[in-house]
């Protein structure tokens, strides 16, 4: 076996609070892993398993050990399981005995590490089909006679549960799931101690969704849901929690079951939410908010026969308890970001509940808000306000309007309620207003914003800018909710025409006192939101706020450039202007996207364009140099490419290399995402001129899509931006057909193979994939079309190689009509359309496509034809296929 070396001081110096001392720790622990593998696993293995070291050496061994074989990363994850296979097997079996034997350590904390580390080391074993006596030995330890002692039984009940959670179900028999389960049933008798019975618990929350077998059999259920339910009643406020959490995990996988059970589940939960302490409560309310979750599931997918309306049955008794609940605000957590309670929890479900109840939840909450709005106590008229909040999603425009009128100019003085969370709360409940009521109200009806109160809401709205941050994010999220809510499209005016410029002003001015006080809470916050609102006043303005647009797309260029001057001292330092920076390349993006729609405008933009893009240049050289941003000035600049056409050949030189480098940077994958798209912009734009730069980018866009390690999201738009390239470039495209083809190939039969596997975990993803093909294929048929039909010696090659691949592309379109894993005649209408346009694509510029159409052994594709002809024209959004369908009938001579 690999030799072992004493590891105990470096495992106790990674504790060390000199970061110094710590690092070099590391980095000899680093270093023999590197160098040594099998010696490192042993020695760590070896201090885990010394009873005469130090807790915190051995705590530091296990984590190393789960370190090991585990990791966030994904791609990283995949190379320790191979590398953890690849390990001697006697090296292994050694581990994995003395992993099983500190589970009878004395000593609590090596115990639950251990726990932790065989069930990260059995999601690769029971995979592999090895350490086949794991489960037999934990149950073991359960069953012991005499009894193991209370620590054992505690670590292997957390062991199960750790294994449950992390293995695919897939792996463990019925017989292993059922002798598992009753090992964690008895653990939780209420004559066990309370650490096995809190461990048992929690071991059966990860195990509940194995128990599909026994949630059938209605004994087997029954008994099941009476353990949970006695945990409720236990002594132990951790047990209860814990029993909670365990009745949200049952609803959520066993929803059609409950029905049986339901009047007892309301009287523990609404007894546990009005007497319980905080924590409880807080978990006896998710349990309605986790089958108010699956409810609108079932309703939003259209599954209104399969709704037990539970939440609908309950809600006339479980909405009063909850609108108390929401008076229970916790001062000390007020500050917390992360703070979740009773009244924040109650908050959450009666926003679900009024999804769900819709009109008829608006009379049961009125009265509460009409009680308490300008009650004494901050805590009433903050929980009135949020009520008032909470009922704007759900219930229809009809039933709130006469409230939400009445309502507003309340709200609006409240904006300067003494109390700090009243105003937040006033903030967001005004957003949610202009959200879900302001701009959607009956034809014909005033609006609930009239011209008239504009003035004195705006007034109020810019001087609480001023306000703390918490309470400005709110206010920041409330204008921008406001001025979508007036979107008009491209309209001569507006009604907030008039109070465009000082507005953004005002918020502009508000984003600099944020970044100026980094250290008030939440400035950061506020400062982005106070960006996003003037990003949205600017989406929506009207044609008569088009020249003060322009000034501001000036004055961002400046500050880009003045933030370009600012010399950065630290990494904080230049994290912190990359995070500007890229606000303010949103806003540069923004502008030129507003000034496009309108001719007039567009052309206002020329005298900019040299400064425009000197600017994002040096913004991309920042990147380069590793301060500064990248993805938003690279999005800028795909915008600017629309801007300006064709013009926009000029600046190749300069910027193709940061084309090339975003291409490459695929471990930052939403970078290089990001640049996909913009190099497709590109294409559109310049056109022919794009030739030049073509070899490499096919060279690196085939070697992405060969790789492993480029994110699979990626792909689909790597396929798309060929089709870009092929439309673009035309006949000259042909130099790449052949490799092109292959990789278009590969990427259909996998596309075919998920719709084999009948996988719905697969389904969007395939459909992404699917759309990337169509693009790419369809792109190269129009971009060779002309050579094509003209019968050049180049178009008759690129013919007769396209017509080679017309089996695979029919089979790969016919997969998609077949594809029944979203249900039967259930089709991303997307990909429906865009599949039939390619097939009419190819039949316009290959005279062998029809007839091979029409011989093909599958006629899914038709089905497709089918769906598209019920769905309807579909000519206002570009994607009418009617030509394409008329083009099908006459080259296949079919009937559809």
């Amino acid at each position: 076996m690999a030799a072992v070396v004493d590891l105990s001081a470096a495992l106790a110096a990674t504790f060390r609070p000199d970061a110094n001392i710590r690092q070099q720790a590391e980095q000899h622990l680093d270093q023999l892993k590197q160098t040594n593998f099998p010696s490192y696993l042993a020695s760590i293995t070896n201090e885990l398993g010394n009873e005469e070291r130090p807790d915190d050496v051995r705590q530091a061994a296990g984590l190393q050990l789960k370190n090991s074989v585990d990791a966030k990363d994904a791609a990283r994850r995949t190379d320790l399981m191979n590398k953890w296979m690849s390990t001697d097997a006697q090296l292994k079996q050694h581990i994995r005995d003395v992993l099983l034997r500190c589970l009878h350590s004395p000593k609590g904390d090596v115990r639950k590490t251990t726990a932790l580390v065989i069930a990260k080391i059995a999601g690769i074993d029971l995979q592999a089909k090895e350490w086949p006596n794991l489960i037999p030995s934990l149950l073991n330890n359960m069953g012991a006679q005499p009894p193991a002692p209370v620590g054992t039984r505690q670590a292997t009940l957390m062991t199960l549960g750790y294994i449950c959670e992390e293995v695919d179900e897939s792996l463990l028999s019925p017989e292993n799931v059922n002798m598992i389960l009753t090992a964690v049933v008895a653990g939780m008798g209420p004559g066990e101690p309370d650490e096995p019975r809190l461990a048992a618990i929690r071991a059966l929350t990860n195990a509940i969704h194995l128990a599909k077998n026994n949630f059938e059999v209605e004994n087997e259920r029954s008994y099941l849901m009476q353990v949970v339910c006695q945990g409720t009643q236990a002594a132990s406020e951790q047990m209860r929690v814990a029993a909670f959490q365990c009745l949200q995990n049952i609803a959520d996988n066993y929803y059609p079951k409950l029905q049986a059970y339901m009047t007892e589940l309301y009287g523990m939960t609404t007894k546990a939410i009005k007497e319980d302490n905080d924590e409880v409560a807080t978990q006896a309310i998710e349990f309605w908010s986790t089958v108010a979750e699956y409810e609108l599931e079932l309703l939003d997918d259209g599954k209104d026969d399969e709704c037990k309306n539970f939440i609908v049955s309950a809600a006339d008794y479980l909405l009063p308890i909850l609108l108390e609940c929401l008076t229970k605000q916790d001062e000390e957590a007020l500050d917390d970001e992360g703070a979740w309670n009773r009244a924040m929890a109650a908050g959450f479900c009666v926003k679900l509940l009024a999804r769900i109840c819709r009109d008829r939840i608006v009379p049961q909450v009125m009265p509460f808000i009409t009680a308490n709005i300008s009650a004494q106590d901050w805590h009433f008229r903050e929980a009135a306000t949020f009520a008032f909040g909470s009922i704007m999603e759900g219930p229809s425009v009809a039933s709130l309007d006469a409230y939400v009128r009445q309502g507003l100019s309340y709200l609006v003085s409240a904006l300067k309620d003494p109390h700090r969370v009243v105003r937040e709360t006033t903030a967001w409940a005004l957003g949610q207003v202009f959200e879900q009521v302001h701009g959607a109200e009956a034809e014909g009806a005033a609006p609930i914003v009239s011209k008239e109160m504009l003035p004195g809401l705006l007034t109020a709205l810019v001087e609480s800018l001023k306000d703390e941050p918490r309470v400005a994010y709110y206010v920041c999220d409330a204008i921008r909710l406001l001025a979508l809510g007036f979107n008009t499209g491209d309209a001569d005016t507006s009604p907030l025409s008039p109070f465009l410029k000082d507005l953004i002003q005002k918020l502009y001015e508000a984003a600099e006192v944020f970044r100026n006080h980094p250290s008030q809470e939440n400035s950061g916050k506020a400062q982005i939101a106070a960006y996003e609102a003037i990003n949205d006043l600017v989406r929506t303005s009207a044609r008569d706020t088009l020249e003060f647009v322009g000034t501001l797309l000036t004055v961002v260029l400046n500050a880009i450039n003045a933030n370009l001057a600012v010399p950065l001292g630290s990494q904080q330092a230049a994290e912190k202007m990359a995070t500007l920076q890229g606000q303010f390349c949103g806003m540069l993006q923004v502008c030129m996207e507003r000034l496009c729609r309108s001719e007039d405008a567009r052309a206002a933009l020329v005298p900019y364009r040299d400064q425009i893009m000197e600017t994002l240049l040096k913004v991309l050289t920042m990147t380069q140099g590793g301060a500064g941003v990248h993805e938003e000035a690279m999005l800028a600049a795909g915008t600017f490419t629309v801007a300006t056409g064709p013009d926009f050949d000029k600046y190749l030189p300069q910027f193709m290399p940061f084309i090339r480098a975003g291409l490459q940077d695929h471990t930052a994958w939403q970078v290089c995402l990001s640049t996909v798209g913009v190099l497709g912009d590109v294409c559109r734009a310049v056109s022919a001129a794009i030739w030049p730069y073509c070899d490499e980018l096919v060279s690196i866009i085939l070697a992405n899509l060969g790789s492993p390690t480029v994110h699979r999201n990626i792909k689909p738009e790597l396929l798309t931006v060929l089709g870009d390239m092929a439309l673009a470039i035309e006949g000259q495209f042909a130099k790449y057909l052949d490799a092109v083809l292959t990789i278009l190939r590969q990427a259909m039969g996998m596309s075919v193979q998920m719709v084999a596997a009948n996988d719905y975990d697969t389904y969007d993803y395939n459909n992404m994939l699917r759309r990337g093909i169509i693009d790419a294929v369809s792109g190269i048929a129009q971009g060779l079309g002309d050579d094509m039909v003209k019968n050049t010696p180049a178009g008759a090659a690129s013919r007769d190689r396209l017509t080679a691949e017309l089996p695979a592309v029919f089979a790969f379109v016919s997969s998609v009509g077949g594809d029944k894993t979203a249900g039967d005649g259930c089709y991303d209408e997307d990909v429906a359309r865009a599949a039939i346009a390619l097939l009419g694509d190819l039949c316009s510029v290959l005279p062998a496509a029809g007839p091979g159409l029409a011989q093909q052994p599958s006629k899914d594709w038709t089905l497709l034809v089918q769906y598209v002809i019920q769905c309807g024209d579909d000519s206002l959004s570009g994607n009418n296929v009617s030509w394409a369908i008329d083009l099908l009938k006459k080259a296949t001579g079919m009937a559809m």
